[in-house]
């Protein structure tokens, strides 16, 4: 049998040694060629008004009468007026594309109607942005054609290559309602938006929850013509930059190191190499890579008196909200956790210390490490723009949203320490008078607050 303070010891040497600043930088290095390759090839005034946001997610529709007015306001110039949030169940997961998109419609009505500031609007035409929480084929700022929607949904079947725009606006106007979807983004988009209207040195929006993505505004000459599809050329000749959706969590085979227990979990998953950076620090998958040490543990080290529980004999048993409980423990031998880990482990016996002592440590490692992951991919997107060498002082916002970023105990702040390493360490030898700085900031509605921001941009009035 293996001591289960020699697992403890490799654990921290798996997990903590890639987090050395210096091999950190490298990793962002090479990721930031990796980015560059795939921007160049792959297959005015401020906005004022009151518009209409749809969030749709995996579990609700949330429906928002979001107004903009000045970053005076004590809110940043952006308040939400009216919102309902509607919980998306079984039966609605199993509707198809005509039935969805009403039951999406009877929704927007309802919300308007409940809402004194748009009554008026039930006999106008009113302009909508929609936070699309599914794959489309993006092919305008206010359009995208549907594809495979995952996560139980069956909205799309008999509609793939559909316009969503044109779905949602006929949708409404069979109810009497004239709609015009001004805008499409994606999660991390409308992040990157919601902030940048307030505070316009904000150039990433960063979603780190269940799953991770970035968006990044960039100057248009990073990115290979192809991206940009069939356009005049007098556009070419008056873009300067562009939102650029990441699709960061794909990224980082080959840069990240990963241990024993990373490569079982992508060996087992239904798309094996597909996001490699998101199987290593979203709440997916951080209860995962938690569960299969404790399976190795008792296996080879005798924990739990060698018998694997019940609740961790299957695939993504454990919520990530265990591991954040155990770091946020203060008490003494870690007895609260201790407590909540024999009652959903269902223990016979509460972990010994010496079992907590390893827990903890477990769960300190993975976490640390993902911060360290997130901080040094947000580097190198930060490096797609900026020399550290150069003379001059650079200030970046990184708006960040999602429950690991934001709830998490202390992760945000991890990154936000890692990022400060990396940045010191990239102008190390650059002159005095370089200052550069990133600042993680954790955003509120960001979805909402994003998506209206973009229709308001999109020129709708």
């Amino acid at each position: 049998m293996r001591p289960l303070l020699d697992l403890q010891k490799e654990v921290i040497s798996l997990f903590l040694e890639p987090c050395d600043i210096h091999q950190m930088r490298y990793m962002s290095l090479c990721l930031k060629e990796e980015y560059q390759k795939k921007l160049k090839s792959s297959t005015a005034c401020q906005e004022r008004g009151t518009f209409i946001a749809l969030d749709l997610g995996g579990s609700t529709l949330r429906v928002a009468v979001i107004e903009l007015c000045t970053r005076a306001d004590p809110n940043g110039g952006l308040s939400i007026r009216h919102m309902t949030v509607h919980k998306i169940n079984e039966h609605i997961r199993q509707l198809f594309a005509k039935d969805f998109f009403d039951w999406m419609a009877a929704k927007v009505i309802d919300t308007l109607r409940q809402c004194e500031h748009t009554q008026s609007l039930l006999h106008e035409t009113v302009h909508v942005g929609l936070a699309w929480s599914f794959p489309i084929e993006q092919t305008s700022h206010r359009g995208g054609t549907i594809q495979p929607m995952g996560k139980g949904f069956k909205a799309h079947e008999g509609i793939i290559g559909q316009d969503l725009g044109n779905l949602i606006e006929l949708a409404c106007r069979k109810r009497g309602l004239e709609v015009r979807v001004s805008a499409i983004v994606n999660d991390s988009s409308a992040t990157l938006l919601s902030q940048a209207y307030k505070d316009p040195a904000t150039t990433v929006g960063l979603i780190l929850g269940t799953g991770t993505n970035a968006a990044i505004y960039l100057p248009v000459n990073l990115l290979g013509a192809d991206k940009f599809g069939k356009r005049d050329a007098e556009w070419f000749t008056q873009a300067e930059k562009v939102i650029i959706n990441t699709e960061l969590s794909m990224f980082g085979k080959g840069i990240l190191p990963v241990t024993r227990w990373d490569e079982n979990l992508n060996r087992n998953h239904i798309c094996p190499d597909f996001q490699p950076l998101e199987y290593m620090t979203t709440g997916r998958y951080l209860s995962e890579i938690f569960r299969l040490v404790i399976a190795e543990a008792v296996d080879t080290c005798h924990l739990f008196d060698g018998v694997l529980p019940q609740p961790l004999q299957g695939r993504y048993t454990l919520d990530t909200a265990l591991l954040a409980a155990i770091e946020e423990d203060t008490t003494k031998g870690c007895i609260s956790s201790a407590e909540r880990i024999q009652k959903e482990f269902k223990l016979l016996c509460v972990p010994t210390p010496a079992e907590m002592r390893f827990l903890r440590l477990l769960t300190e490692s993975i976490s640390h490490r993902a911060a360290a992951y997130i901080a040094t991919t947000i580097h190198a997107l930060w490096m797609l723009e900026h020399d550290p060498m150069l003379e001059m002082t650079s200030k970046t916002i990184v708006a960040a949203n999602g429950s690991v970023i934001s709830m998490y105990p202390g992760f945000r702040d991890r990154c936000q320490q890692y990022a400060n390493e990396l940045v010191a360490a990239s102008q190390s030898s650059a002159s005095s008078r370089s200052r550069h700085e990133i600042t993680i900031r954790p955003t509120e509605e960001a979805t909402l607050f994003g998506v209206a921001v973009a229709v308001a941009v999109s020129g709708a009035t």
